[in-house]
């Protein structure tokens, strides 16, 4: 199996070659359930008197993105502690302010300087002159699949693109149909943008042929921030490692 990396603006795209759409499609879902980060999962509030419910303040703290680093944090099902809270499975973060202001995911004050909040100018609460917010937060490390708030991104694929130009006068009427910019002249400039839509064939009456290889495909991940693309990437792959070396095979 081979993998390429192909940057883009907003995502990351892969090219994985040499396998099968089985394999792949076990790579997405462990890149989007199983890979772990860290999210806010017990708030302990002992002042609140904004306008907003003491649930709605704990909702809105669990989805902030928190930056992960998996090499010092653990699952606290996998912890030493076994799941009764340390240093290795768990973080907290607190907050204690009073208005008038807005209340943001910067103002945490959190016991690792390593993590912090992805996008520290979230919104929490607008306080009003007297109103106070006063919590202490435990974040820990958790999985897409128990709850969206623990997932690393989003991931998904599609069979690499063979585009097969071939003669007519329709020809250069399916090229004008792309939506995707794929065409240059009666060239394929940007195969990789092609995403087998049809367009192209259906206005050239069969003249250009698009179809998938079954064994190369293109895979987008789009990280959320609390961890890369290559270490969600890699993160995978070695849950799926792990999870195939515990099969025994007679």
């Amino acid at each position: 199996m081979k993998i390429e990396q192909i940057k883009s603006k907003n995502d990351t795209m892969f090219v994985i070659a040499g396998t099968t759409a089985s394999f792949v499609n076990a790579l997405r879902r462990a890149c989007t359930f199983e890979v772990p980060v860290l999210a806010i999962e017990d708030v302990y509030i002992s002042k609140n008197s904004s306008a907003l419910y003491d649930e709605m303040i704990a909702n809105r703290l669990g989805l902030i993105p928190l930056k992960t680093d998996l090499k010092s944090y653990t699952l606290p099902s996998e912890c030493k502690c076994k799941g009764e809270g340390c240093a290795r499975c768990q973080v907290k973060l607190a907050i204690k302010i009073k208005g008038p202001c807005m209340v943001y995911a910067k103002d945490f004050k959190i016991l690792d300087p390593a993590v912090k909040p992805i996008f520290p100018n979230t919104p929490i609460v607008e306080l009003i002159e007297h109103q106070e917010l006063v919590f202490e937060a435990i974040a820990v490390l958790g999985e897409g699949k128990e709850h969206a708030k623990w997932g690393a991104g989003h991931s998904f694929y599609r069979t690499y693109p063979i585009i097969t130009i071939g003669s007519g006068k329709k020809v250069k009427d399916g090229i004008k149909r792309c939506p995707k910019d794929v065409f240059s002249g009666d060239k394929v400039k940007n195969l990789i943008n092609c995403d087998q839509c049809g367009a192209c064939e259906e206005y050239s009456a069969g003249a250009i042929k698009v179809e998938g290889d079954n064994t190369k495909f293109v895979f987008t991940l789009e990280p959320w921030g609390q961890i890369g693309a290559q270490d969600i990437l890699k993160k995978a792959a070695s849950i799926l490692k792990k999870k195939t070396a515990a099969v025994k095979l007679k």
